[in-house]
């Protein structure tokens, strides 16, 4: 076990049964196999991916499901848990508490009346970055039947840091839970799309104000996203109506 616990706010220490169980090999081999089994989870463009080194994990937000199977596909290419960036509620549920801060994930609140909150989130994101671990940022920062506008978190702590984004597409997780019936809600078959990694250099060598190079930076990433996506972004779903 890591001292990624070094870096969590007070508030969401986990229990010390938590921790052994979160990090316990054997668990996390078995979330893997219950994902893949579930889920029929399989990674593609693993090659892709230089390995060791800490990315920003920034993904689509498709179904209920996508935290842990975003946790478990790059589980299957590190072999170590990514830290990821969650609402805020998940903390008091029970069970799903224990283990979000155990993992130890940061938590988001998307208010405006919590800025303060969310300040110290990118703080503790920033930390486990310099620390060499992954973090994993959900971009739209809630689900949407389409694929939402992004926002700025990913590309800004990316220039912050010189930590480059890893945009990953969720394919098959759309309908899941949301409009499927038991017991096929708890089945599926979702592929995690690994894309070429984009670094901050590359945006900042183009110019411009630091607004206008994290806009650049937000749009690459919603298209590499995007593009492997089995359903649309809501820009397109918009053009589609009369």
């Amino acid at each position: 076990m890591d001292n990624r616990f070094e870096a969590v706010n007070p508030h969401y220490a986990p229990s010390w049964f938590w921790r052994r169980f979160v990090h316990s090999r054997a668990v996390q081999r078995l979330f893997l196999w219950t994902f893949k089994r579930l889920f029929g989870l399989r990674v593609r463009n693993a090659e892709l991916v230089p390995l060791p080194a800490a990315y920003i994990l920034a993904a689509n937000h498709g179904s209920h499901y996508d935290l842990f199977l975003g946790l478990a596909a790059f589980y299957e290419v590190t072999g170590e848990l990514p830290v990821p960036a969650a609402w805020e509620g998940l903390f008091g549920m029970p069970i799903i508490g224990g283990i979000v801060k155990a993992i130890p994930c940061v938590a988001i609140d998307n208010r405006v009346e919590k800025d303060t909150r969310r300040v110290a989130a990118i703080r503790e994101l920033v930390g486990h970055l310099r620390a060499g671990r992954c973090i994993v940022i959900a971009c739209e920062g809630e689900r949407h039947d389409q694929l939402g506008d992004f926002k700025h978190g990913a590309a800004f702590i990316s220039l912050l840091t010189g930590v480059p984004v890893l945009p990953i597409s969720l394919r098959g997780v759309q309908s899941l839970f949301k409009s499927l019936s038991w017991p096929d809600r708890y089945r599926g078959k979702v592929e995690a799309i690994l894309h070429t990694p984009l670094h901050p250099a590359q945006f900042e060598a183009t110019g411009g104000t630091r607004a206008e190079i994290i806009e650049r930076f937000t749009l690459a990433i919603r298209e590499q996203v995007a593009a492997d996506l089995d359903y649309p972004p809501n820009d397109v779903a918009a053009k589609s109506q009369p």
